[in-house]
């Protein structure tokens, strides 16, 4: 059975900030965090397990490129991944619990 992957209401708010902040800069710089971004996800989604253990049962993945960090738990019994936050690694972590 395929991993089901679900996004929090936050990750929108969360890519419309990062969408809009890039292309005032550089549309280019967009493209290739979205890129970036699409890569971390699919990773996630093929290695649950295999990122961070952060914040009792919740990880973390960070981009390469980018000071962000996609956080997210993943229900082993419900093969379910559900991405929290896409989370600028300069802010207070205790903010993004709030997210859940």
């Amino acid at each position: 059975m395929a991993t089901k992957l679900i996004y929090s209401h936050f990750v929108k708010n969360d890519l419309k900030e990062i969408n809009n902040w890039y292309r005032k800069i550089d549309k280019k710089l967009l493209d290739n965090f979205l890129k970036e971004f699409r890569y971390k996800i699919n990773f996630i989604k093929e290695n649950p397990l295999s990122c961070e253990l952060k914040y009792d049962e919740n990880r973390i993945v960070f981009l390469k490129k980018f000071p962000f960090g996609i956080h997210y738990f993943y229900n082993k019994e419900k093969n379910l991944i559900e991405i929290y936050s896409v989370f600028h690694t300069a802010r207070n972590p205790e903010q993004w619990k709030d997210r859940k």
